[in-house]
């Protein structure tokens, strides 16, 4: 790997020893594809069910702040390669309507324009409309850390952010669909997780956040590039090998991704949201290494990353919190602690160890 990442790099690998079952495969290359709208993808079967959200019955409101006026007190983050802006642009390609999606950015995300674009939007949904809803930068508590709240590009001490609270109760009083499912890529994320718990019973719901609601998240895109693979249909989102990603996918892969790259735990609730909701119909995959969670030696050091293509006895790795500029070809012998493992079935052929096995659709977001 090239020593730019070395010098880049921002916390050295730490991790106990890994199992990696490698597949001999063929000399064909073999690379997995996430086109923008999967729907559009023909899967060639009558039995897969099509994804459960309807575009033109959807509404999308994404905050993505990465600078802040008060930048003292609330650290930038880089601006290139923005997941914000790709998955607002995933919305936009798969059929939302433009007066349907809100997507505010930086500046244009001070508190009242935020509170105030997010009431209009409420105000216009109708029966059985769907609301999805996003940010990403940076959480904080409240002095008496009886509130959590996401920083708005004007925060400050005296004007506070925009609450996990007050996003549920402008729910409440707004809205008139009836599925609300929430994420959040911040620190103290899993407040929002508490309290859509108060949520009026007549709207279903789902929150998946990076963070629980007492712990900060890594300021790197590893939540949201989960969330944008499982949109996209990306193959190696679908555990159970149905050719279908499901809530309760993203779910699992979240957790996963979250515990092995970031060393934090991600959160999950949901009431009359069921875990086996279609997000997206599933690319085949074309090799089962493709999607695997590795621990790669370069250049003297450790890296976390995820592999994306094969060919031969060669892989393509992706690593966790950097772009795709650093994709690496790697050897087998460069994967830590790589073995091999008896098949027993589609969603288990590569095993990770105890702590990373699949879990079973049962279990899914429990």
């Amino acid at each position: 790997m090239r020593s730019a990442i070395r010098q880049s790099l921002l916390k050295r690998v730490l991790i106990t020893s890994l199992f990696l079952a490698c597949s001999s495969g063929s000399n064909a290359l073999a690379i997995g594809t996430t086109p923008l709208d999967p729907v559009a993808t023909a899967l060639g079967t009558d039995t897969l069910r099509q994804r459960d959200w309807e575009p033109k019955r959807t509404w999308v409101f994404i905050v993505g702040i990465l600078k802040w006026k008060d930048s003292e007190t609330f650290k930038s983050f880089p601006q290139a390669n923005r997941r914000d802006a790709q998955l607002a642009e995933f919305f936009r390609g798969a059929g939302v309507p433009a007066n349907q999606l809100v997507f505010l950015r930086d500046e244009q995300a001070t508190i009242r324009r935020v509170r105030t674009e997010f009431s209009e939007m409420l105000s216009q949904t109708r029966e059985g409309d769907f609301l999805f809803v996003y940010f990403t930068g940076h959480g904080y508590k409240s002095e008496d850390e009886r509130e959590t709240l996401f920083a708005t590009y004007d925060a400050t001490e005296r004007v506070p952010g925009w609450s996990t609270g007050s996003i549920v109760r402008d729910i409440n009083w707004g809205f008139r669909g009836s599925r609300v499912f929430l994420t959040a890529d911040c620190c103290y994320s899993g407040a929002l997780a508490q309290d859509a718990r108060g949520l009026k019973s007549e709207i279903s719901y789902a929150c998946v956040t990076s963070a629980s609601a007492d712990k900060e998240s890594t300021e790197n895109w590893t939540f949201t590039e989960m969330l944008l693979a499982s949109l996209r249909g990306t193959s190696y989102a679908d555990l159970n090998g149905d050719r279908q990603i499901s809530l309760g996918e993203l779910v699992e892969n979240e957790r996963r991704d979250m515990k092995f790259a970031e060393e934090q735990e991600s959160s999950f609730a949901s009431r009359g949201f069921p875990t086996d909701m279609v997000l997206a119909q599933a690319n085949e995959s074309s090799n089962a290494a493709i999607g695997r969670r590795v621990v790669v030696r370069s250049e003297g050091d450790l890296y976390k990353g995820r592999i994306i293509g094969v060919r031969g006895s060669r892989y393509l790795v992706r690593y966790f919190g950097y772009d795709d500029s650093y994709d690496e070809w790697i050897s087998q012998r460069q994967i830590r602690g790589h073995t091999r493992r008896p098949e027993t079935g589609v969603a288990e052929k590569w095993w990770l160890g105890r702590e990373y096995r699949t879990a079973s659709a049962n279990s899914w977001g429990q």
